[in-house]
């Protein structure tokens, strides 16, 4: 046998050997998220209660988001809710990445202490959260006493439950950030400060002019996935506020769970689905498309 010949079946013999390794993931792949998915846009054109068969309606669960005040108000707190959460845990995972870089003494336990919240379950921190921020006989209100401020009801008042839903996002995600970003920091040369060092820079100079343009893959990471995160928050508002008071932190990803288990409307929901798919889809080119121009890839 010629030693090509053998060469090549110890090739398939290996792939073979790989493809039967990875089988039980494919396929798990396959019955769980590839299907579902184009089910999913099968049953987009249907009213379907998940009881009687599914009955073809064409688009008209897409042409009744046009009307849809719920759909609106959803999408608007979605939009509320990315807009301030987003900029805020980046620029606070930058500073706190940027500070705990450095190899000073007792920044491992502030690393540690930071990323706790990543590994807890988002029902967990809601739920400490809830005792914190609770109006009657929540810790924050009764620091609060303590110099005079009259109680808040930070879940329960629609001034406060936005924000305090994103403040809640924000810490939970902090450590996710903080790591990649510090691990970002580190990959910098050494040579390139004591160079911005000897022609005078500032920590904030050798920060914006050395740090943060050889940072920015990692940034641009991170950002994505705060952007897909912050359209698919739901279990902080499940926990929490309920989608409430009235309609004030009803996000989209809680009105399709409404429509899909609570009204029954798997098509609508679905079409709600894909909807927010195509948002998160259209948002994350246009964020490549930036980061691309912003690298010089582009002319």
């Amino acid at each position: 046998m010629k030693r090509k010949d053998v060469r090549l079946r110890s090739q398939d013999k290996e792939s073979f050997w790989g493809y039967l390794f990875i089988a039980p993931n494919l396929i798990g792949t396959i019955l769980f998220l590839f299907i579902p998915i184009v089910y999913s846009l099968y049953i987009s054109f249907h009213k379907w209660d998940m009881i009687n068969p599914p009955v073809f309606v064409g688009f008209a669960n897409y042409i009744h988001m046009a009307e849809d005040s719920q759909f609106h108000t959803s999408l608007w707190n979605t939009a509320v809710y990315s807009l301030f959460s987003i900029p805020l845990s980046i620029a606070l995972a930058l500073l706190v990445a940027w500070l705990l870089s450095e190899n000073l003494r007792g920044t491992e336990v502030f690393r540690c202490i930071i990323f706790i919240p990543v590994i807890l379950s988002m029902v967990t921190v809601s739920m400490v959260w809830r005792w914190l921020l609770n109006g009657d006989y929540g810790i924050l209100n009764y620091l609060l006493g303590l110099i005079g401020i009259d109680s808040i009801n930070f879940l329960g008042d629609e001034r406060y439950a936005m924000a305090s839903v994103i403040v809640i996002g924000i810490w939970k995600s902090l450590g996710f950030n903080v790591v990649i970003l510090i691990a970002a920091f580190k990959e910098v040369p050494a040579s390139l400060y004591e160079a911005a060092e000897l022609d005078g820079a500032s920590p904030m100079k050798k920060l914006t002019k050395v740090s943060l343009p050889l940072i920015y893959p990692s940034l641009f990471f991170v950002t994505i996935m705060a952007i897909i995160n912050s359209f698919q928050v739901f279990d902080v508002i499940y926990t929490t506020t309920q989608g409430g008071p009235g309609n004030a932190t009803q996000v989209i990803y809680y009105y399709i769970w409404q429509n899909a288990f609570k009204f029954f409307d798997m098509g609508y929901a679905s079409a709600l689905s894909w909807v927010v798919f195509l948002v998160i889809f259209v948002l994350t080119m246009f964020q490549m498309r930036f980061s691309k121009k912003r690298m010089g890839y582009l002319e």
